[in-house]
């Protein structure tokens, strides 16, 4: 890059960083210290499902400080992670390195350039993609990392995203890119590289936020929990259909 030219990207670079210490620490012990901590094991516990039996080889772009890769890793898998942030990946290799996890890389680096050719199972961007500049550019640098018949697993929001008070947020506070990520984007993305198939699925944890429902327990009576499970399954056919917010992609080199 010119130096002279505005690096694009420096909020990605920067992010981590900039956080400051309580969300650094709160990013440090993710999925138990998040909220959100359901959503998570239920898309992991999918990946797991999916790629079963270890060991895989996986490169997980977008790692940030690592939770994706170390889980994957821990349950005997290969893994690289990848993230821009210097000072992300210098806490990935510090937990990883506490937990004694040694089938598990750190990498610094971009995404949207070549990192590895035909040497990986799969390809994870869980909540990364609609962070790239040029989503082509990433999908080809997953395109020649994969083995022949690999896959992409993207998890990433849909329609609506960009403009979320979160988003825009963190676009005006840190500097990132924020974009909407949905799976026609991806899928149409990805033809034009040269993915062969695709198939798109709702996210795991829309699915079991539909069926495994706190309102079960404040049921008073069987009529009211038959009803519940009713408007659950209800629930899970509309995730199935709609493809608007988002869901998981695959993708087959």
């Amino acid at each position: 890059m010119n130096p002279d030219q505005i690096d694009p990207k420096a909020g990605e670079r920067s992010y981590y960083a900039n956080i400051g210490l309580e969300s650094q620490a709160h990013t440090r012990a993710k999925p138990f210290s998040d909220g959100r901590c359901g959503r998570y094991l239920a898309d992991l516990g999918a990946i797991l499902e999916m790629i079963e039996p270890p060991s895989r080889k996986i490169l997980d772009l977008g790692c940030g400080v690592g939770w994706t890769s170390r889980l994957l890793a821990r349950r005997g898998h290969t893994v690289t992670g990848v993230d821009i942030s210097p000072d992300a990946i210098a806490a990935a290799r510090e937990l990883a390195a506490a937990e004694q996890i040694s089938n598990v890389q750190f990498v610094e680096g971009d995404y949207e350039v070549e990192i590895a050719e035909a040497s990986y199972d799969f390809v994870l961007f869980y909540d990364t993609l609609h962070h790239a500049e040029d989503e082509r550019a990433a999908l080809q640098t997953a395109f020649r990392a994969l083995k022949p018949n690999g896959a992409v697993l993207a998890f990433e929001p849909g329609y609506g995203h960009s403009q979320a008070e979160v988003s825009r947020h963190a676009v005006k506070k840190f500097g990132v890119h924020e974009r909407d990520m949905p799976p026609q984007k991806i899928v149409s993305t990805g033809k034009a590289v040269g993915f062969q198939r695709s198939l798109f699925l709702p996210l795991p944890h829309d699915m079991m936020r539909s069926l495994y429902r706190r309102d079960y327990f404040a049921a008073p009576n069987r009529r009211r929990l038959i009803l519940e499970k009713l408007w659950g399954y209800y629930r899970a056919l509309g995730w199935l259909i709609s493809q608007k917010r988002g869901g998981l992609t695959i993708l087959w080199k």
